[in-house]
């Protein structure tokens, strides 16, 4: 949720500083007020340098979302007569109460199976 709205801010960033160098009429000049330097810096920098910035921050995201669903995530099963299995299946393929395991097999569970999923680290 964090990296949502940091990847929003930084869009929001982009384009004001986009309309705002475009808008300017020198366009190509950012003053230091503190030491008073002026630095010629191109629109077109200022663009490819948030668009990298947004580009990294998108991949970083994409492989974050990615590692969570491939997570593997042990499912231990407790029957009505107390007879214990355990499965292992991607957090990805968990559905309810329905799964998908590691091996391929589909696994539907019944109402009166306990179960308790376990994150391997």
């Amino acid at each position: 949720m964090l990296l949502k709205i940091l990847f929003t801010l930084i869009v929001i960033l982009a384009v004001a500083v986009i309309f705002r160098t475009k808008k300017s009429a020198g366009g190509t000049k950012i003053e230091e007020s503190k030491s008073g330097n002026t630095h010629n810096i191109s629109p077109q920098t200022i663009l490819y340098t948030l668009l990298g910035l947004i580009v990294a921050v998108s991949i970083l995201i994409f492989f974050m979302v990615w590692s969570d669903q491939h997570q593997i995530i042990n499912i231990q099963v407790t029957d009505g007569q107390g007879k214990v299995t355990t499965y292992q299946a991607h957090r990805k393929t968990i559905e309810g109460r329905k799964f998908l395991t590691l091996d391929g097999v589909s696994v539907v569970l019944g109402e009166s199976d306990r179960v308790e999923m376990i994150d391997q680290k």
